[in-house]
Parts: structure tokens; C-alpha cells; sequence
């Protein structure tokens, strides 16, 4: 499972540190363009190519999140989803360290299987040729399959060992090797979490007079995936196991494989089962929780998409062209100073372009970023009260100058973006709405129009 929001709340400001104890060889890269990639998509592999980068990142460098989204061109909420797979896949593991400022987090990137690993785990094997043709299946494996000059089954092996060639000391050495780092190889999916009757097996086994002995540790993590893969009971694993016994009375982990396979596909209509990725996993916030009650709210949906939106993609989308050099550095420099989240500065942003005429003046952009840290204004929603509540205070104070001009409202370019009062503001009946969304939408009229007509410098 991933990182959930209230478990480990990951934000723009948080940094992280990326950590790989073995060397990545064109083999492995081959193994995760090749094999990986149908099974976890571009994206995730992508993000493991991109992390591989920081490996050799000094450690006196402070590396935060905001690297990843503004190099990446993505949010937190995509990037998570990424690791989310990379997790699952057991290519990365990832931890977490909290304090009331600051979260740290450690992403440590495992290394790839070999080729023989991947294709004799029955869970990689199966949905690498549920996503892929049958004959590229074939070529991705005949790709890898190494073939041996000479047959050596004739052959009698007379290597010479260490002892044979090699004095032994006569004193053993007792070093403390703890602290030396070794690689560390892939130990395929995890399925820890995965709790397989094996009592009531062992019972249906002895009633056909087959001993539990025939289980061993390796055959129970082998029952436990096809179990899993296959969806498989306890009685459709006896059937299988007994299909699978040699004549010597072992187990066969081969037949055991060929055995769940063709009884999947009998019960299925010869289809292989597919990877599928659960859709409420994904759903991770960012910034800060949002009660479940509020996010009913319009006001609050709007909020909340400002909270993981990256600045430089509110700019593109309020310009409607793309910011300067100097105000991408201003922007940047703003973050790494202030530690102000997205939402509030998004909001600081388009406070200051609705006062300025579409202009972001550095000086008085660190100036109100200054004064409402101060204030220790910390999400969307409390930047967007007080702004409101500055705008009244101007109002009230020269009412008698309001304007009857109305100003183009700004939106976010992508669909998931766009506050759903702003795809509706033309609608006859969503203005006949209850008068929570009508006092709302006043208030949102207020707040574009009055802050463009009677702001004053200085008035924050």
C-alpha cells in the first residue's frame, strides 16, 4: 500500500534523500524498460530512471519535492502514484521521518530481478503476457534466454575449490562486518498481508493420505502467490497439488505452476488474469487533510486544486502565456524562503496580479508573503478568508467608488482544475441554487472584481 495523507503528509517542502546499494547495469536497465514497463507504465519507470540521478547527490545538498514536480512537470498527487507502483513491484521502498516542521523522506531504489527471476515468478511471468501478445512475450524472453556454447550434461565438474589450492588459517578471523553494505537483491512482489489457510490444506491433504511434509517453507510462498494471482481456495489448491506430486512423493513447483495455470484458464475462459491498479490507493493528499464534509463544497474543491497545483502552472494558466525567466527564479526563490505552501501561494499570486494588473512585482510579492507567514496563514482556504476579508474592509472604505466593469475570470487549463463554479457561472440554475452557493458566488464576484478596482499598494 502507499503513503497515505494521514499517515505521512508529503508536501512541496519536504525533502528527500535517494539511496542504492548496488550498481545499475545496462542489464538492469534492459530488464526494466523491457519486463517492467508493460506492467507498470512509463511514468513509474520514468520516476525510477529520474530518482537514480540523485544517488550520487552530495549530502550536504538539501533536495525538496519541489525539485521533482517542477523538473518532472507533475504534481505530488502523480508522483505518489508512481511510487505507489514502484512499491508494489518491489522496486523501491520508501520511509518517512516527521517532525512538527519539517517530514524527511528516504526513497531507496532496489534492484532489478535477472531475467530467470522475473520469468520463474509466476506472478511477473503472467501479467507481463496478460499486457503483451503471446509472440512479444516470446521475443522479450528469447531476448534474455542465455545459450550455452556446450552442452555440459555429459561433463563431470572438477573446478578446484578454495581449500584445494589455498592454505587455510589455522585462527579464524573474527571481523565485525555489520556495518560493511552488501548489494541487496529483488525479493519480488510482497505478500506479507496475505493470509493463506494452510491448515485447512494440510486437513484436505491427509484426507488422500498425502503428509503436510510435502509443504516446505519455499512450497508455501510458491502456494501463496499462485493463490493469489489465480484467486485459488484451499480445495482448488489440493486438486492442483495433487496433480503435481512426482513419483518420488516431492512436490513439483514446475507442475505446481502449469497445474494453477491451466485450472485459471479453464475457470476463466482461457484469459489470463490482469495487473489491476485499486483506484481509491491512489487518491493521496498533499498539503493538508480537507474534511470529508467540506469537500462537498464548491468553494473548498477549488481550494483544494490550488493546494497541489505548482505555481508555475497557475502563472501559465492566469497569463494565459508563459512566465519569464526571472519570474520562475522569483517564484522558486519564494518557496525555498518562505516554506509557504502551494495553496497559499497561489493564492499570494493571484492577490498580487489582480492588485498589479497582471504584474508580480518581487518586491511586494515577498513583502505580503512576509506579512501573511507572519500571520501564520498555512492553506488555501485561510489565504483566500483573509484576502476576502481585506477586500471587505477596502470595500467598506470606499463604497462609494465601486465600478460596474466586470473582469474575465481566470481559470486552470486542465479539466480536474477548473473550479466547478466557474464550468457553471453561465448556468440559469446554478444561480437558483441554495443561497450557501449564492452568497458564495457573490463573494467570488467581490474578491475579482473589487481587488482590481480599490486595492492600494500598501493596503496589506
Amino acid at each position: 500500500m502507499g503513503l497515505q495523507s494521514e499517515d505521512f503528509g508529503l508536501r512541496p517542502h519536504d525533502n528527500f534523500t535517494v539511496i542504492r546499494h548496488f550498481d545499475l547495469t545496462q542489464h538492469h536497465l534492459d530488464i526494466l524498460n523491457r519486463l517492467f514497463t508493460p506492467l507498470t507504465g512509463p511514468n513509474a519507470i520514468g520516476v525510477y530512471h529520474y530518482l537514480n540521478q540523485f544517488v550520487a547527490q552530495q549530502s550536504s545538498d538539501v533536495l525538496t519535492h519541489y525539485i521533482i514536480m517542477s523538473e518532472l512537470k507533475i504534481n505530488l498527487i502523480d508522483f505518489r502514484k508512481s511510487m505507489d507502483l514502484l512499491e508494489a513491484i518491489g522496486l523501491v521502498q520508501s520511509y518517512a521521518k516527521h517532525d512538527e516542521q519539517l517530514s524527511s523522506f528516504v526513497y531507496k531504489l532496489v534492484q532489478p530481478p535477472s531475467a530467470k527471476q522475473f520469468f520463474n515468478d509466476p506472478m511477473l511471468s503472467v501479467y507481463l503476457f496478460s499486457e503483451v501478445s503471446k509472440q512479444r512475450y516470446l521475443q522479450l524472453k528469447q531476448y534474455f534466454e542465455t545459450h550455452d556454447d556446450v552442452n555440459l550434461a555429459q561433463y563431470q565438474n572438477i573446478t578446484r575449490k578454495f581449500t584445494d589450492v589455498f592454505k587455510v588459517p589455522r585462527h579464524s578471523v573474527n571481523e565485525d562486518t555489520q556495518h560493511i553494505q552488501g548489494e541487496e537483491t529483488y525479493d519480488g512482489v510482497d505478500l506479507s498481508e496475505i493470509k493463506f489457510d494452510f491448515e485447512l490444506l494440510y486437513d484436505l491433504l491427509e484426507s488422500h493420505f498425502v503428509s503436510k511434509q510435502i509443504i516446505t517453507q519455499d512450497a508455501k510462498a510458491l502456494i501463496i502467490q499462485l493463490a493469489t494471482l489465480y484467486g485459488l481456495t484451499p480445495e482448488a489448491m489440493k486438486r492442483i497439488i495433487l496433480k503435481s506430486i512426482t513419483s518420488a512423493q516431492e512436490l513439483s513447483f514446475e507442475e505446481l505452476r502449469k497445474q494453477a495455470r491451466s485450472y485459471y484458464l479453464i475457470e476463466h475462459e482461457q484469459q489470463y488474469p490482469s495487473l489491476q491498479v485499486k483506484e481509491n490507493d491512489n487518491k493521496v493528499s498533499i498539503s493538508q487533510s480537507t474534511d470529508v464534509t467540506t469537500q462537498e463544497s464548491k468553494a473548498d474543491d477549488w481550494l483544494e486544486q490550488l493546494e497541489t497545483t505548482s505555481p508555475i502552472d497557475m502563472l501559465v494558466s492566469w497569463s494565459e502565456s508563459e512566465p519569464t525567466f526571472k519570474q520562475k527564479l522569483m517564484v522558486e526563490e519564494l518557496i525555498e524562503r518562505e516554506k509557504l505552501p502551494f495553496g497559499v501561494i497561489n493564492i499570494l499570486l493571484q492577490f498580487v496580479m489582480l492588485k498589479e494588473d497582471m504584474k508580480l512585482p518581487k518586491s511586494y510579492i515577498f513583502e505580503v508573503a512576509s506579512n501573511w507567514k507572519k500571520l501564520g496563514i498555512k492553506t488555501a482556504k485561510q489565504a483566500y478568508e483573509h484576502a476576502k476579508k481585506v477586500n471587505q474592509l477596502k470595500t467598506n472604505q470606499s463604497s462609494n467608488e465601486k465600478g460596474k466593469a466586470t473582469y474575465r475570470q481566470q481559470q486552470l487549463p486542465s479539466r480536474e482544475m477548473t473550479p466547478k463554479w466557474l464550468e457553471e457561472r453561465d448556468n440559469p440554475q446554478y444561480q437558483n441554487k441554495d443561497t450557501v452557493d449564492e452568497d458564495f458566488e457573490r463573494d467570488k464576484e467581490a474578491f475579482l472584481k473589487e481587488l482590481k478596482e480599490t486595492w492600494k499598494e500598501g493596503d496589506e
